[in-house]
């Protein structure tokens, strides 16, 4: 099958995809369950089914039970019991608890858990006690065995390796980077190398090499079946990525083209595989593994034969074979950093040019951890001993190389965060980069067909920019600019934090922040960066609580702020602000009392009036007054509190008082972030981050505009 027609139906898988996550004429609820559980979702019950995998995360074991065409998530309490953990895959099982919907995008542009795991086809997910947790008898002795293997691999090594390198040694062999402590990964994932530690179709390819060096050249059906069945159970120890999945598929085509003597090309063959893959799961075109897996597979089919063409022409021309071998080392590992690095950069927001010369380095170790680590997979399987701790101290060895590359790269520096492009930027470089490299651009080129080449050119950029307007994935058809809005009240758990963007000037108003985490390095600069905001140039503390204060002190630690202002210490003092953005006024109360509301109302009066309050305290009861919504007459509230936070905010006498005054209000703890959308004369159109939830409020002239002070 000729590569047109393969890229045409893989077009087609492309625009399904869209259309079902866009979901404008019904298809996303052709290929949602038609079972019980989503309608089940919020209540207490019980699910029965077989435990298709299991992977032990940081405090909790991640355990997805098959129940027919739907998957279940399950994340069960059980600390320190990996062996257990891994003895439940293939079992039957039931679990008892309350059925919830994942949350969806909670910060615009950010992370979004729902579609992640539509990706894998889990539309719900239950927190389950041990006790409430039943194992039946093995329904799949065949991921049993292998879960249990890998789970006795993982207890018999880990007394023989220090932390550091069985974690890095664990990730590379079966993608298990839940196990790595958090710096070490993030120190890996800045360097640009974290792609080592996570199955990818770099590990299956040396694995391959490997399973055909030790079958030797001549092929049989025979040694073709071995080679399927090793790579099946390898896609079984990793879980069944999506990266392990399009590269076994690739080489199984491959190793068919050699039996039915065809030609194989790689182009076709992740077509082909792509389309398979989207058919199955349209779901999974959002994954960013699968969207990295295939730009590196594109990238190695499209882009590198035209630097090895210009390497051979190069080392012809100088007469120097060197020119050749460099480019035979460093070739593969630009083409695939070229392609893969505005992906890097949009989904990760980090930008690692050193990641250049890291590569081959890092490539040529874990070609050497792989199969040490394999051997001392089976060494853990049938001795113990001596034997197993030769081969934990040789998978050790190359580990602690891998961990001394990445912590030189470091040292080195060079990588940092960065603003995400824009998605319609991101569109437009992929046409021009595959176009680029086409076959195509350069026949007309040397024909000289420059009025095509300018056509192909000026059509592929105005897709770009037209497409994903059209396709409600950018609010903008200009390529370069964000999706910025006036006024987002930040999602930040149990906390404060609004940001204002005034004709480009970013104000951030307090920064949430707890205890058990840093709300910056997790949610405040993610949320910046991914909407293109590098540095911040007002930073304003309405008062020194914790939950208003900690995350802007941990962001200036993180990234540039201009400017801070501090406006109080305590609840009793706080900062109470008024601020107008794009002609629309919002009060923010911060954690002000009734007592403090009705000194603010007798000074200032109607005065106060505003569109939008951000609603005192988060909505404790012992704020917000109807002598403040008498004054202020917002005809939209916002309250900023966590998911179940153990203050019970907002309590039900707010709530109520706002629907009995008629003032819509939103909740950031059920509908994530929340920001302003659409501006008129006569409505204000508010959304959520999910775009889920949408409120069209009707606004009412004030006559009096002098601002509260602090």
């Amino acid at each position: 099958m000729r590569r047109p027609l393969l890229l045409f139906l893989f077009l087609q898988c492309f625009i399904i995809s869209v259309l079902v996550y866009l979901d404008p004429i019904g298809l996303g609820s052709a290929v949602l369950p038609k079972g019980r559980l989503p309608e089940e979702a919020g209540n207490i019950c019980t699910v029965e089914g077989v435990v298709s995998e299991v992977s032990v995360k940081k405090g909790y074991a991640a355990v997805i039970l098959k129940t027919g065409r739907e998957k279940v998530l399950l994340r069960l309490n059980v600390t320190g019991q990996d062996a257990m953990v891994y003895d439940l895959a293939g079992r039957r099982a039931s679990a008892t608890g309350r059925l919830e919907i994942p949350d969806g995008r909670r910060n615009p542009g950010c992370f979004d858990y729902r579609l992640y795991l539509k990706g894998k086809r889990i539309f719900t997910v239950m927190e389950v006690s041990k006790y409430r947790l039943a194992a039946g008898p093995v329904a799949k002795p065949l991921t049993h065995v292998l879960s249990v293997l890998k789970g006795r691999f993982y207890e018999s090594v880990r007394p023989y390796m220090d932390e550091g390198s069985f974690q890095i040694t664990a990730g590379l062999l079966f993608g298990e980077t839940s196990l790595m402590d958090k710096d070490l990964y993030e120190q890996f994932r800045l360097n640009g190398i974290s792609h080592i530690l996570a199955v990818s179709g770099l590990h299956v390819g040396l694995l391959y090499a490997i399973i055909t060096k030790l079958l030797g050249k001549k092929r049989s059906w025979c040694s073709s079946a071995a080679v399927f069945a090793l790579l099946f159970i390898y896609a079984a120890l990793s879980n069944f990525s999506v990266s392990v999945l399009r590269a076994s598929f690739m080489i199984c085509l491959h190793v068919l083209s050699v039996h039915l003597d065809r030609c194989y090309d790689l182009v076709c063959a992740a077509t082909l595989a792509a389309c398979v893959f989207l058919l199955i799961n349209p779901w999974q075109l959002f994954d960013t593994g699968f969207q990295l897996s295939f730009a590196a597979a594109y990238s190695m089919g499209i882009a590198l034969p035209w630097a090895v063409s210009k390497g051979v022409e190069l080392s012809d021309r100088f007469k120097k074979r060197w020119i050749l071998y460099a480019f035979d080392i460093f070739s593969p590992c630009v083409m695939v950093q070229l392609g893969m690095t505005p992906l890097i950069m949009f989904h990760y927001t980090t930008f690692s040019p050193i990641s250049m010369l890291l590569n081959p380095l890092a490539v040529l170790l874990a070609g050497l951890l792989l199969p040490s680590g394999l051997a001392c997979f089976l060494v853990s399987l049938i001795l113990r001993g001596i034997p197993l701790i030769g081969a934990a101290g040789i998978a050790q060895g190359f580990a602690k190389m891998l961990q001394l590359l990445s912590a030189a790269g470091e040292y080195i520096g060079g990588s940092s965060y960065c603003a995400a492009p824009p998605f319609a930027s991101l569109i437009i470089y992929y046409f021009l980069f595959f176009w680029f490299f086409s076959e195509t651009r350069r026949v007309l080129r040397r024909r000289r067909k420059h009025p095509a080449l300018l056509t192909i050119f000026s059509g592929m950029v105005a897709a770009g920019c037209i497409f994903p307007y059209a396709a409600g994935l950018t609010e903008s058809m200009i390529p370069w600019r964000y999706d910025t809005h006036p006024v987002t009240f930040v999602d930040v758990g149990q906390g404060d934090c609004i940001h204002f963007c005034i004709d480009g000037f970013n104000i951030l108003v307090d920064g949430g922040g707890n205890s058990y985490g840093n709300i910056a390095k997790d949610r405040l600069r993610p949320y910046l960066l991914k909407n293109g905001i590098s540095s911040v140039d007002l930073a304003i503390y309405t008062h020194e609580d914790a939950d208003h204060a900690l995350g802007l002190m941990q962001l200036e630690e993180l990234m540039p702020v201009k400017q801070t202002l501090h406006l109080g210490q305590a609840n009793s003092d706080c900062g109470i602000l008024m601020i107008e953005s794009s002609g629309v006024k919002v009060l923010l109360m911060s954690d002000a009392d009734i007592e403090r509301e009705q000194r603010l109302c007798e000074r200032y009066g109607e005065t106060l009036a505003c569109d939008v309050l951000k609603v005192g305290h988060h909505g404790s009861r012992f704020s917000t007054s109807e002598e403040l919504l008498a004054c202020a007459a917002p005809r939209f509230a916002v309250i900023s509190c966590g998911k179940n936070n153990m203050y019970g905010h907002p309590s039900d006498r707010v709530v109520e008082l706002l629907a009995d005054s008629g003032i819509i209000y939103a909740r950031t703890d059920e509908c994530g972030a929340v920001y302003l959308r659409g501006i008129s004369e006569d409505f204000l159109e508010f959304r959520n981050a999910a775009k889920d939830r949408s409120w069209h409020i009707q606004r009412i002239r004030q006559t009096q505009n002098t601002p509260p002070g602090p």
